[in-house]
């Protein structure tokens, strides 16, 4: 069955390049009806990415860590993130070392609606807390919480780009800025 159906395929290919087309006009007295457009059928357009899904992956980076009394340190990052379909929710580990300091931050959110929600915790430090925000786009806005520790967070991601900063509130830590690319 198969090969009959390709054979008759490749036999209607041969005749249509030999065989000249049929003039367009058509015959006397006949009448012409007019053709409506084709209308391709439209589909429907595929669904734009969760924003969290466009971060999963391994990352690699760097940055600087800014201390109080004008100390500045070059860091060197690694980020991982597990995006969770099922409950639009993130799980992140970042590593960053520079000749000075260490810092092993993991996190895990959720998102509804806009908003984020979580926990986060930092290993070298034995610190943990809350994090929340807003998801708007590539972009997260948050504030990550502990018993005596409060940050800024922004993070923007743009195709294999992604810049994280974080901003600590009354420590001697002024801000860890980060750029990653994906690995």
């Amino acid at each position: 069955m198969k090969s009959s159906i390709i054979r008759g395929f490749a036999a209607f290919l041969l005749i249509s390049a030999f065989v000249p087309a049929a003039r367009a006009e058509p015959p006397e007295g006949a009448v012409a009806l007019p053709r409506e457009p084709a209308v391709q059928a439209s589909l429907p357009k595929p669904e734009a990415a969760h924003p969290f899904a466009q971060m999963a992956g391994s990352w690699n980076g760097g940055g600087t860590i800014e201390l109080t009394g004008e100390i500045k340190e070059n860091l060197r990052c690694r980020a991982s993130y597990t995006y969770g379909a099922a409950n639009t929710s993130l799980a992140l580990s970042i590593r960053c070392a520079s000749d000075n300091y260490k810092f092993e931050l993991t996190s895990n959110v959720v998102e509804r609606r806009g908003q984020i929600s979580g926990t986060w915790s930092e290993a070298a430090y034995k610190v943990s807390g809350q994090i929340s925000g807003r998801l708007s786009g590539n972009h997260i806005a948050a504030v990550a919480r502990g018993d005596n520790f409060t940050s800024d967070l922004a993070v923007t991601t743009t195709a294999n780009r992604m810049m994280v900063t974080m901003t600590p509130k009354a420590t001697y830590v002024i801000a860890v800025k980060m750029a990653f690319n994906r690995r």
